[in-house]
């Protein structure tokens, strides 16, 4: 796999989880911007692991279970 596979794979999984963690409101965006602030929820946050998860064993993100579980902490680490 080349840098550029797994940097478009490392996105990848960024902009899904990202869209996973604004459905369950984990995170929101910042009054007035474009910015995307967590919500410090943890129920929420327990949601985001959970279908991210979910999404990996349903083969729509790719990666180990750790490039999950690295990326929802990049996430909401906002």
């Amino acid at each position: 796999m080349t840098t550029k596979n797994v940097f478009d794979e490392h996105e990848g999984r960024v902009a899904i989880i990202t869209a996973i963690a604004t459905e369950v409101k984990a995170l929101t965006l910042r009054e007035g911007g474009d910015e995307m602030i967590s919500t410090s929820d943890p129920k929420a946050e327990k949601l985001v692991y959970a279908r991210a998860y979910q999404a990996w064993a349903d083969c729509k993100i790719e990666g180990t279970a750790d490039d999950i579980f690295e990326t929802v902490q990049e996430v909401l680490d906002i």
